[in-house]
């Protein structure tokens, strides 16, 4: 039965097209930023494209943390305090998790190790192996998909979040202790230099906090000025990117990040719930879905059309600009059509054969 909550009609949605698009431009932005690293080498074009406009594209790891954080509290926050509810909570994170993650680096891994691939590696001994199919960091050995690194982190919030299903009081608990060590901690190594400590800890994880705290926002507050946080968001992050352009570290604006983001989010929830929002756009909503393949695949078919792109060059000349844009929108393209084919079959294949085929359909949600 559907409820009201703070003014929106929360508990009838299935889905929030707003947070798949947000979520599919967040994807784009981190391709833009490897493609205009890439390019850089000299085996490449060897110069900057677009680097004006690219250059913090990774912010869309940032912004995938706390989308995790609100899109967690929005389909499973009725499950809090309800340990019968735990088993479909376990089958629904590790459905949207883990199949389509271990086709993918199992492709991949049997790509290198027949000759594919200039840089990559693949896992050299036990705890290797156990990280890259678990998720589960033991050590700072590089994932075969690079951008997995980032999975380890929605591994371990899953985790814990899981616990305020067994009991609302030692969720709490748990959960606040975790924020703690983050917060104390501080420290954001370079991206080869990631350890377990580092990991668990790092701030990066208070962006899960940022958007539970933007969920129960938009659930709870006022519904004009909710719709503000959009507008508001946007302007905060306009500031904070001036302010690290014009040198403060990333490290100091990193929750100022995190909570322009959960402006953002809430914002669009907001005001997609009132129906001022593009929710029909066919293609950002194509993006949005496919985003965790068009993640997971980027490095590896922002290489393959790259190379495609400079035989190219050898028999017509390609614009540099041009070249950028035509591997840019391959790559999303190729994401796209791996959800189509792979993904989203094996997601409904996995819902089916796991989910106790009652339970779990009732309770689904596109934007988990």
């Amino acid at each position: 039965m559907d409820t009201q909550t703070g003014g929106w009609l929360v508990r009838g949605q299935t889905q929030l097209c707003s947070l798949q698009q947000s979520r599919g431009f967040a994807a784009m932005a981190v391709v833009a930023f490897h493609l205009t690293i890439m390019l850089t080498l000299p085996r490449y074009l060897g110069q900057e494209i677009f680097a004006d406009f690219t250059r913090r594209g990774n912010l869309g790891v940032d912004f995938f943390f706390v989308l995790s954080g609100f899109i967690i509290a929005f389909a499973h926050g009725r499950d809090i305090g309800r340990p019968d509810r735990l088993r479909n909570y376990l089958m629904r994170r590790f459905v949207r998790l883990f199949p389509v993650y271990w086709v993918y680096v199992g492709i991949f891994c049997v790509l290198v190790a027949i000759g594919f691939g200039t840089a990559a590696t693949l896992p050299d001994t036990a705890g290797h192996w156990i990280s890259t199919v678990s998720l589960i960091r033991l050590d700072n050995f590089v994932f075969p998909i690079a951008p997995a690194w980032t999975l380890v982190h929605e591994m371990a919030f899953y985790l814990v979040f899981a616990l305020f299903i067994v009991s609302r009081r030692s969720g709490m608990a748990a959960f606040a202790l975790w924020m703690l060590g983050c917060l104390l901690l501080r420290e954001y190594p370079d991206y080869a230099d990631w350890t377990p400590r580092t990991t668990y800890l790092s701030p990066l994880n208070l962006n899960f906090l940022v958007g539970i705290l933007a969920f129960y926002g938009w659930t709870h507050g006022r519904p004009i000025v909710v719709k503000c946080a959009f507008v508001v968001g946007l302007a905060l992050l306009i500031a904070i990117y001036a302010l690290e352009a014009g040198g403060m570290l990333y490290s100091r604006l990193q929750i100022a990040y995190a909570v322009a983001f959960g402006l953002i989010i809430a914002g669009a929830a907001a005001l997609e719930s009132d129906g001022q929002w593009p929710s029909k756009v066919r293609l950002l909503n194509l993006i949005g879905d496919a985003s965790y393949s068009i993640y997971l695949t980027h490095i590896a078919f922002l290489g393959l059309l790259a190379k495609i792109m400079m035989g190219l060059t050898a028999h017509m000349p390609v614009p540099p600009k041009l070249f950028y844009i035509s591997v840019f929108v391959g790559t999303v393209a190729c994401g796209c059509i791996l959800h189509l084919l792979v993904e989203r079959p094996l997601v409904e294949f996995f819902r089916n054969r796991l989910a106790g085929r009652s339970e779990f359909p009732l309770v689904q949600q596109k934007a988990s």
